[in-house]
């Protein structure tokens, strides 16, 4: 393990969330294009031709089909995007009429102050809020915990004695089990492990893998003082996130309201039928999400090769809840944006109004995954977000609080998403692999915009070099 003054120590906070990107995809910048230098924060008019016909057929108007479209359309190839709803950007999905000011039901943060989200955020000037104050505590009786501090990685009940190297844990075990065998009972986890079952499946479920790291940072913690900054970050797009869509759709020949249904394709080109409209193209970029595949709602002809199949049945999503609940007036202390609470539930709220420009009042997300999630999404609506207000009067300190405006919503009911993204335990290798150098493959299983982003360039740029 590596010393406690070791300058090379990352932290995984909410890193897990990235685990959907490792797909080893390459990927080009958006912004080094003249496009994108060119290019403002407002949408124009969506590119439309009167053909149904192009180079390239882009299914899904999500990031990932987004960023497939705008690497073609960049390269001068024609490209048009079949999208099933009304509105573009997929599980990105920025509410501009419930709320005072602009809140995101899907998708909210830009993870990393480096990915690749950033190449559409900077040149067009949109504004960021970086996540400052993050605090925990164990139960609503003990004392909260800043996060950047190794407070946060000290164990309740004293530091375990554990050999250098840890021992392996074995592929199957789950976090749980591998912890009880070094020894560690939940009574004795640091706060840093509590964090990880807040943004994933609790320990009885995560494989032990995703537990390692964080470990060996807890036992190589000392007992005080500030943990070093690794510059990663989280960031709040200010004014709403859809304006990183509108921006990648920009002159895109887009096609609302077109559900596919029907995709054959041979090794000279694919033919789609979406909406009652068939449409023609030489290349197909698939970019929508695994849970939508696995209804088999679309026939493929000839049929998706057995492999394929077998993967996407092996992706497992994770159960997600997210209230939003809006005040007249601040409800958090002063510069908190996160706060956890790991004996509440929901266990986790953030500041969803952090930096809006002129805006008094304040939007409080309430956020549980895994066995938690799934415990808040049996209740009815209202019940949810009744347990919401409740978590935010225990975290406040104040039981009198009452809300203006709330909004939650149950991705895993979405017959274009079903889920809000692929869990853990989900395979994830092996689903790229191009068919017949016609069919190409994007999103599917990532968890954030940037590595759906990452996937979605990748399958543009094969695509590309395929017409080649």
């Amino acid at each position: 393990m590596k010393p406690v003054n070791a300058p090379d120590i990352q932290l995984t906070r909410r890193r897990l969330l990235g685990y959907g990107g490792a797909v080893g995809l390459s990927a080009i910048l958006f912004a080094n294009t003249p496009q994108a230098r060119a290019q403002t924060g407002s949408l124009g008019s969506l590119g439309s031709t009167a053909s149904n016909d192009a180079d390239v057929i882009v299914l899904g108007a999500g990031v990932s089909g987004l960023g497939a479209a705008r690497t073609v359309a960049d390269a001068g190839r024609s490209v048009i995007v079949l999208e099933a709803r009304d509105r573009i950007g997929g599980r990105l999905w920025t509410d501009r009429t419930t709320m005072g000011i602009p809140v995101e039901r899907g998708a909210e943060l830009i993870h990393g102050a480096d990915v690749s989200t950033w190449d559409i955020v900077r040149p067009a000037n949109i504004a960021t809020h970086r996540w400052g104050t993050k605090m925990s505590r164990f139960d609503p009786t003990s004392p909260w915990v800043n996060q950047e501090t190794w407070q946060f990685y000290n164990f309740p009940q004293g530091k375990p004695d554990l050999p250098t190297p840890l021992p392996a844990p074995s592929p199957d075990e789950t976090a749980e089990t591998y912890l009880a065998r070094l020894g560690i009972t939940r009574a004795n986890y640091p706060l840093a492990f509590l964090v990880i079952e807040v943004d994933s499946e609790q320990f009885d479920k995560l494989p032990a893998r995703y537990v390692v790291e964080e470990l060996e940072t807890a036992l190589d913690a000392p007992d005080s003082g500030d943990i070093p900054s690794d510059g990663y970050g989280d960031f709040r797009v200010i004014g709403g996130y859809d304006q990183v869509v509108r921006l990648l759709a920009q002159g895109i020949d887009v096609r609302m309201n077109h559900e596919v249904t029907r995709v054959t394709h041979t090794r000279r080109g694919v033919e789609v039928l979406a909406g009652g409209t068939r449409f023609r193209a030489r290349k197909l970029v698939i970019a929508l999400p695994a849970g939508v595949l696995q209804q088999e709602s679309i026939e493929f002809d000839p049929p998706l090769p057995p492999q394929q199949r077998s993967g996407l049945s092996e992706v497992v999503y994770l159960p997600v809840y997210k209230g939003l609940l809006e005040f007249d007036a601040p409800v958090l202390p002063d510069g908190w944006d996160l706060a956890e609470d790991y004996l509440v539930n929901p266990p986790t709220l953030w500041n969803g109004s952090a930096a809006a420009p002129g805006y008094s009042g304040q939007v409080v997300v309430a956020w549980a995954t895994g066995d938690e999630a799934r415990e808040l999404l049996a209740l009815p609506e209202g019940e949810r977000l009744a347990q919401s207000l409740d978590a935010v009067r225990s975290m406040a300190g104040d039981a009198g609080l009452r809300t203006v405006a709330t909004s939650t919503y149950d991705w895993s009911l979405d017959q274009y998403a079903r889920g809000a993204y692929p869990g853990p335990t989900s395979r994830r290798k092996g689903l790229y692999e191009p068919i017949d150098n016609t069919l190409f493959w994007a999103g599917m299983v990532t968890s954030t915009v940037s590595s759906s982003l990452d996937t979605g360039r990748a399958a543009g740029n094969a695509a590309l070099g395929a017409l080649r």
